[in-house]
């Protein structure tokens, strides 16, 4: 018997100490900004840090990448998006949306200029945008993920740092970005509440060292079925996105 708690505790600090060295080396290496309200100082902090140079052509290793709304065609408004519009390849492809993001095959991306009241009326007056008129959201997912590419090519690529403007977060831990190195989760990161006065929260991550593959988003319910928001009296946490900024993808061979 002696022998056996003797196992088990050493078994139990061995997990321990596994534990207390992952969660160091995640702070360590990990940056966080988070803001709510007024978030433009925040944001620009972020993007000096992934890289100060905003990327617009393709073949760079430096810099960064951002994505709004502003330029989709108003044919693609309130339509399912293709995975791959942000980084199409071929000599057909535009080159200003060959950016290096991906999206996985869950749920249905899209953008709206009207709040996204063409799949849910509940939500007209619900959202804003953060810049231009658009915004951006999974309307039949809540957990869907992101990958990276090198800009203009179907050549898997990572990113140091990533992060995205999010509208309507009404309570804390409902709203995540989960950063993963291969299959290996490297944190989850929860996205501040809105403040009073403002609809606006920005969540973005930095690794100084971690090369991150991709990124897992979640929130609390969808836009889809005219679900309500807990601010209209539903039981979801309802939200959308603006602007995404991540740093240049690399290649990973």
């Amino acid at each position: 018997m002696k022998q056996i708690k003797q196992v088990v505790a050493a078994t139990l600090l061995l997990i321990i100490s596994a534990s207390c060295k992952k969660n160091k080396e995640t702070q360590t290496d990990a940056v966080v900004l988070r803001a709510s309200g007024n978030i433009e100082t925040t944001i620009n902090t972020f993007r000096n840090l992934v890289g100060p140079v905003l990327n617009t052509t393709t073949g760079v290793t430096g810099g960064r990448r951002e994505i709004n709304w502003d330029g989709i065609p108003i044919e693609l408004m309130g339509r399912k998006l293709p995975l791959d519009f942000f980084n199409p390849v071929g000599d057909q492809a535009i080159v200003s949306r060959q950016r290096g993001l991906g999206y996985t095959d869950e749920g249905s991306f899209m953008v709206s200029a009207s709040n996204f009241s063409e799949v849910n009326a509940a939500s007209a007056t619900e959202f804003a945008a953060f810049s231009g008129d658009k915004v951006f959201a999974n309307t039949e997912s809540s957990l869907w993920g992101i990958e990276f590419e090198v800009a203009g090519q179907h050549q898997p690529a990572s990113v140091q740092g990533f992060g995205a403007v999010f509208a309507d977060v009404d309570t804390e831990q409902s709203t995540f970005i989960e950063f993963f190195s291969g299959a290996v989760s490297k944190g989850k990161f929860y996205v501040p509440a809105q403040k009073s006065g403002s609809k606006f929260s920005f969540l973005g991550v930095y690794f100084k060292q971690t090369k991150i593959t991709s990124v897992r988003i979640g929130h609390n319910g969808m836009l889809t079925g005219n679900t309500k928001d807990i601010s209209q009296g539903g039981t979801h946490d309802l939200i959308v996105l603006d602007d995404l900024i991540y740093s240049e993808p690399v290649s990973l061979q």
